[in-house]
């Protein structure tokens, strides 16, 4: 099986390729020229890289040619945070991401793919209905240009689906955290650093989060799994507020840092139920100390 992927040298396309690597897959993977693949060496003689970006046609179609499946989650952001990009310069946020994934969806229906993944985030959702269960058929209002760009691909990704091109799944994951191969880069890195080394810290917010394990499992049960054409899948475990990861942290090292700030809760619960329907075991709160032992021994 050969399957294609974007977003390669990011954090969660790290993940996937080294789960793919167990499996016998080839692997073709889109990459621009100023692309950083240091940490992909130990996998490489699976891959083979194809330069150029998703703005370009023929990249696109040589890239796709050839593949039984295609995973999309190339997003570009030039070291901007997701909703940082997708503000910054509309224009080439829209020809970049948008129009790009329009061009590899295209790209991919030329050359006969069977299966299309796109990963897009819970960002989709945007106002919440306070009356109506948040699970993946809840209406999609958009409150950001991320969550935008993200809801009208699944458009388009729907579209192919329901006129039988090819199959397409969709994930929409919540915060994903995991040691990532840019260790300053993991989730929490600071607050676990500054405890470790004793400082006080204050703290705020929260967030819903899933750990990365978990969302390449995700993955890896949808690949030429027919009964997860045409579907969406929340990806989430649970909600923490960074008092906790704080608090886990200082236990874990015996710390005498001081743990100031307030916990946050949270407003809604995303229902994770369909994603548990297709053999998503979550990590829940042990895997979150499993994490933050892990940093902490990194660190």
């Amino acid at each position: 099986m050969k399957i294609a992927l974007t977003g390669i040298t990011g954090f969660l396309g790290h993940y996937v390729v080294k789960k793919l690597f167990e499996r016998d897959i080839q692997i073709l993977a889109l990459i621009r020229n100023t692309s950083n693949t240091l940490h992909l060496m130990d996998y490489q003689k699976k891959i083979t890289f194809i330069q150029g970006d998703m703005t370009d046609k023929e990249t696109l179609k040589k890239f796709v040619q050839g593949a039984d499946v295609v995973i999309h989650m190339a997003y570009e952001r030039n070291g901007a945070s997701f909703h940082e990009a997708a503000n910054k310069d509309i224009k080439r946020f829209v020809e970049a991401n948008l129009l790009g994934s329009i061009e590899l969806l295209d790209a991919s229906k030329q050359a006969g793919i069977k299966q299309f993944i796109f990963i897009s985030s819970c960002a989709v959702y945007g106002y919440i209905f306070p009356h109506i269960k948040l699970d993946e058929l809840h209406p999609l209002i958009p409150d950001s240009n991320y969550g935008a760009y993200k809801a009208s691909v699944e458009a388009f990704c729907h579209a192919y689906c329901m006129t039988k091109t090819f199959d397409t799944t969709i994930f929409r994951p919540v915060g994903i955290y995991g040691i990532n191969p840019h260790l300053a880069h993991s989730a929490w890195y600071n607050i676990v650093k500054d405890i470790k080394h004793g400082c006080n810290v204050e703290v705020s917010g929260g967030g819903k989060i899933v750990n990365v394990e978990d969302v390449i499992q995700a993955i890896d049960l949808a690949i030429s799994n027919k009964e997860a054409s045409g579907k969406i899948y929340n990806l989430v475990d649970f909600y923490v507020d960074n008092m906790t990861v704080a608090q886990i942290a200082k236990e874990f090292c015996a710390s005498q840092s001081n743990i100031s700030g307030t916990p946050k809760q949270p407003i809604h619960t995303i229902d994770n139920t369909q994603s548990q329907s297709l053999g998503v075991r979550y990590a829940g709160i042990e895997g979150l100390k499993r994490y933050i032992r892990e940093l902490l021994n990194l660190i």
